[in-house]
């Protein structure tokens, strides 16, 4: 069926501007907008309240796509007004000359999905109806106010102003009884401004907020200038941040715990000096995840606003003690708080005393009665699905929008929604738009949206939209994920829908940063739309989105922190890497430990490790072998788990080095781990240790040289083992497998990474056809020690492990094949921020119970 046009783009705002740009001028298509103002500019437009300001840096709260943009625009504060945000979207729209496709003073009141057509009707509230294929939707995320809660507005005989429909002419506060209600990210903009003008400010406050200094400035020629021609720098640096702002140089310290009071206050008062999100940001990484760490930050802030506010009794009720800070989006201010000590204004405290109406004179609450000229209601809006409800849409078979997110929303990504075909919701639900900036987000979003239009009109499809299960696992995700912060420690924060009654308490928001939120949009793209149905023909989930939240939080933090594929790494590199992991560990568990040496086959005395529980013995031994991909890893780097290992199994653990390649490649390391095993076997018995009671295990590279070792042993004429324990093996250096197809680009480790590993630990291709280097290829398996392998979901080395497992019952060998969902490569050594490494634990402690049992001596 023929359309009235390509795309139909809602708002006007960044992502309507950017929108039209992207369609229309990069690719071809015809595009009708649509736009309630009357001009560009989006919240801009409506938001006029006196004192309304960005809090994020002016440079980075702008478009990033443009060399003409970036290079002719020169912001004249750190932190832009609105009035000068205004005048730059609108000199923006005249750059990109996108008036000539929107229809201003013009809201949309319905959109329905035509299947059959494959079509979208959007109805206009002129009576106009416009056909399209696809609709972008850029509403924002802060656009419908919160209901009003207060019975009795339209008594009320003076001025009632809401700031997020300012009037767009200056209103006189002076000599006026001005009552403010609210005090969240608006409201401490508003107040300071309307203190300098009434003749007396009253501030209705139910919940306090931490709010800290913004440290705004106006910017010289030389910062504006500097800007201008290092913008190009200033965009890559952006991309990998995790708000979208690169803050400074100062990377954040793990945790404030570790620090004493003197030097945490020290950490804080650098962050507070340099104003806005470097307080959260910047200074340790652990404030959004440990509650412990959160307080430390929480009781700087109420310090500060101690120190600011004369009254101790105001200061006090300014002090928030119901949330941690950043569970609720962290305002920031310019001398809000000094506002309390002035003489004509006064705070209420809404909480202990509510407010009942709006009365004709002023307010009433619980306690008392209040009268006033001027009304300011600041309370706030009903963020992230509101104004996409307010569209009236109505997808698939009569599916209506607020139908489908009855009990919070279902988006993958949160771009797309099952049942909704090619409809686009920029910054939508569940996206990382809350804590990322929103130019940048914007153009993200605009840009992978375009990139899927291209896809369905070059492919010749109908439609594009994500399947059910894409939706479910999204959400699992992005639930997991912000269960494990401190935003569901907030009794009403906005994060999980609770600042507005009746509304479904659910994950609004994916809080783990855009570094890792472009990662996993990337992934989605790689494998050909992972989870989106083309036409009906679905495409398999890629592996970023099945993670572990715990793992997508690891991955994010090794994104920021610059860490290169390991294909793409030197063999120094990834030794600083691996032994970097140690800090992803829990704390070590106090086990005693003896440093030893064993003789190597080379002549060298290589480095080892005894750990002796306190325990009678003799006790069972595990002779493990570290990872590291051959050609890293050391007993340091295994530490954490031998010592938990001799803990629950009440075993001695002996942990040993072995040479690594390229410097020694093979056999070297296989040569080394069978010598460590043997000399274990022979001389554990003077240390407590039950030679006849003896496991071999190894984790990754390790494992391969844990099954190479219990296959010498049986050929060689070497110990005797009880069982053999296998932690995600790689085998099979020429292994054409499912896993390593699917998993080729990670997570973390890749095919690539593999092969060069394997490549550095040959030496010579041919190698990797002995049964020394590669165990699937013995000439038989059978007579081999009970094994248990454990295998990692979404890793390369997956199913090489697995079918060894299985080739190993196959041979009559005892066999247990473990595999833990959601789970990468390398795991099991980052026990401190992944928890469910317990699972590899109870796993092998399970299977050692049954095989490790002392032999009754009649």
């Amino acid at each position: 069926m023929k359309t009235d046009t390509d795309v139909i783009i809602v708002g006007a705002g960044f992502t309507g501007l950017y929108a039209v740009h992207k369609f229309r001028d990069e690719l071809g298509l015809r595009v009708q907008g649509f736009d309630g103002a009357s001009d560009a500019g989006g919240t801009w437009f409506w938001n006029r309240y006196p004192g309304a300001r960005c809090d994020f840096p002016s440079v980075h709260y702008s478009f990033s796509f443009s060399p003409e943009l970036n290079e002719q625009w020169h912001w004249s504060e750190k932190y832009a007004g609105q009035p000068e945000i205004l005048r730059y979207l609108q000199w923006c729209a005249d750059k990109l000359d996108v008036r000539r496709s929107f229809r201003f003073n013009t809201r949309v009141t319905s959109m329905v999905w035509d299947d059959e057509a494959a079509l979208w009707t959007v109805t206009t509230d002129d009576g106009q109806s416009t056909t399209a294929r696809f609709i972008v939707a850029g509403v924002g995320n802060v656009t419908i106010p919160k209901p009003n809660e207060f019975p009795g507005e339209e008594t009320f005989k003076g001025e009632v102003y809401r700031t997020c429909r300012w009037p767009h002419v200056p209103v006189d506060f002076t000599g006026k009884r001005v009552g403010v209600i609210g005090t969240g990210s608006t409201a401490i903009q508003l107040i300071p401004e309307v203190a300098k003008q009434a003749a007396h400010l009253t501030v209705f406050q139910r919940t306090a907020i931490y709010a800290m200094p913004l440290r705004n400035h106006p910017l010289t020629d030389e910062e504006s200038r500097n800007q201008s021609e290092n913008w190009k720098e200033t965009r890559a640096r952006e991309r990998m941040s995790f708000a979208g702002v690169p803050l400074g140089e100062e990377r954040a310290r793990p945790t404030s715990l570790a620090d004493s009071p003197e030097e945490r206050k020290k950490v804080y008062d650098r962050g507070s000096a340099n104003g806005g999100f470097h307080l959260l940001i910047e200074t340790y990484q652990d404030l959004m995840y440990n509650m412990e760490s959160n307080a430390t930050v929480s009781d700087y802030i109420r310090d500060h606003i101690r120190s600011r506010v004369n009254d101790p009794e105001i200061a006090e009720l300014l002090c928030p003690n119901d949330h941690p800070y950043g569970s609720k989006r962290a305002p920031f201010e310019t001398d809000y708080y000094e506002t309390y000590n002035r003489d004509n204004v006064t705070l209420v405290d809404a909480k202990s005393a509510a407010i009942e109406a709006i009365t004709e004179t002023g307010v009433r609450t619980a306690a008392d009665e209040y009268e006033f000229d001027v009304i300011i209601i600041a309370t706030g809006f009903d963020p992230w699905t509101a104004a996409l409800e307010k569209l009236n849409i109505t997808g698939r078979n009569g599916l209506k929008l607020e139908d489908h997110w009855e009990f919070g929303p279902k988006t993958y990504l949160g771009l797309m929604m099952n049942g909704f075909p090619n409809f686009f919701a920029i910054t939508g639900p569940q996206s990382a738009t809350a804590l990322y900036n929103i130019p940048l987000a914007s153009e993200d979003h605009v840009d992978y949206s375009a990139d899927a239009v291209k896809r369905v009109l070059d492919t010749g499809a109908r439609a594009i939209e994500p399947t059910g299960e894409s939706e479910v696992v999204w959400n699992t995700l992005v639930e997991g994920v912000l269960n494990l912060t401190i935003i569901p420690k907030s009794p009403n924060t906005w994060y999980v829908g609770a600042n507005i009654p009746g509304k479904p308490r659910a994950a609004y928001i994916f809080p783990s940063g855009a570094p890792l939120y472009r990662a996993i949009c990337q992934d989605v793209w790689d494998s050909g739309y992972g989870g989106f149905a083309f036409d009906g023909q679905a495409n398999p989930l890629p592996p970023m989105v099945r993670v572990d939240p715990t793992v997508a939080i690891v991955l994010g933090a090794m994104i920021m922190q610059g860490v290169k594929p390991m294909e793409e790494s030197t063999v120094e590199e990834i030794r600083a890497v691996v032994g970097g992991l140690t800090a992803l560990q829990a704390p070590r568990r106090d086990v005693p430990v003896e440093e030893v040496t064993y003789p190597s086959p080379s002549g060298q005395a290589l480095p080892a490790r005894i750990y002796t529980p306190e325990a009678d013995g003799p006790l069972p031994v595990v002779v493990f072998f570290h990872p590291g991909g051959w050609v890293s890893g050391d007993v340091e780097g295994s530490d954490e788990q031998c010592r938990a290992l001799a803990h629950e199994l009440n075993a001695i653990v002996v942990s040993a080095n072995y040479r690594l390649a390229p410097e020694d490649p093979f056999p070297a390391g296989t040569d080394d781990t069978y010598a460590a095993l043997c000399w274990a076997a022979e001389t554990i018995a003077e240390r407590g240790g039950d030679p006849d009671r003896l496991v071999v295990m190894g984790e990754s590279a390790g494992a391969l040289l844990a099954a190479v070792a219990a296959q010498r042993a049986r050929d060689e004429g070497g110990p005797r083992l009880a069982a053999q324990v296998l932690v995600y093996p790689a085998l099979d250096p020429q292994a054409e497998t499912a896993s390593r197809v699917e998993f080729a680009r990670g997570p973390f480790l890749s095919a690539a990474a593999t092969d060069m590993m394997w490549g550095a630990y040959l030496g010579e291709e041919v190698n990797g056809t002995s049964p020394l280097a590669s165990p699937v290829r013995a000439e038989s398996l059978a007579g081999l020690p009970p094994a248990l392998v454990i295998s990692n979901e979404l890793d390369p080395c997956r199913d090489e492990a697995e079918d060894y497992g299985h080739a190993l019952a196959a041979a009559g060998v005892d066999v247990e094949v473990r595999r833990i969902a959601g789970m990468i490569h390398g795991v099991f050594g980052m026990s401190g921020l992944i928890p469910r490494t317990s699972e590899y634990h109870e796993a092998i402690t399970v299977f050692l119970a049954k095989r490790l049992a002392p032999v009754a001596v009649s």
